[in-house]
């Protein structure tokens, strides 16, 4: 009965050990594929309301003016170039936009995302468009835009060229909803704050 015992704990020895062998000449099993969400602050702005609105001069309610910001550039540097690199699986823009509780104006605004200055106005280029929405009610509103292929692509060729920028510009219009009319000083502004969401491939 040892004997019986022995040889059986010997071949099964044997056998796991001949497992191991011809599991050491094998290659490691791939690592599971996932992606990870990454956030990436970009340029923020603010657009003074006064102008376009006159400083210190009530505009009757219902009063509509354009607005813009100045084109902002972005530096496309250290980790939003990391990020951007090709393999992006899919990029969200979301925008905060903040005003304080007196600015009672509604806007109906769109965000321009380009890699030149020139092609923030020029509707033939490959842009960002990003609708925006401000509420007079509100202090802060969210707008989350899916970047379409094209535009992921803009962003990693402006990341791939080496110290590139992203050009940024808000333009729109806003009106005075404020029944009694509204009177505006030279410290009233709106900001936005942008993110960029991207999906990005951590095994492949």
């Amino acid at each position: 009965m040892l004997t019986m015992t022995h040889t059986k704990v010997t071949a099964t020895c044997l056998a796991a050990g001949a497992i191991l062998v011809l599991l050491g000449c094998k290659d490691i099993p791939l690592l599971p594929k996932w992606n990870a969400d990454e956030k990436v602050p970009l340029a923020s702005q603010k657009i003074t309301v006064s102008p376009p609105f006159p400083s210190g001069v009530t505009v009757p309610n219902g009063t509509s003016q354009n607005v813009s910001f100045p084109a902002q550039s972005q530096t496309v540097d250290g980790l939003v170039s990391q990020i951007l690199q090709p393999g992006l699986v899919a990029g969200t823009i979301v925008s905060v936009i903040t005003k304080s509780a007196t600015v009672t104006i509604n806007g109906n605004d769109t965000l321009f995302i380009a890699a030149t200055q020139a092609d923030l106005t020029n509707a033939l280029a490959q842009r960002i468009v990003v609708p925006l929405t401000i509420t007079a009610a509100n202090t802060k509103d969210s707008t989350q835009a899916a970047i379409t292929a094209g535009g992921l692509t803009m962003l990693q060729n402006v990341a791939n060229a080496g110290n590139g920028s992203l050009w940024i510009q808000m333009r729109g219009q806003a009106t005075c909803v404020n029944a009694a009319g509204c009177t505006f000083t030279n410290g009233d502004s709106v900001g936005v704050r942008l993110t960029l969401l991207a999906t990005v491939p951590i095994s492949r």
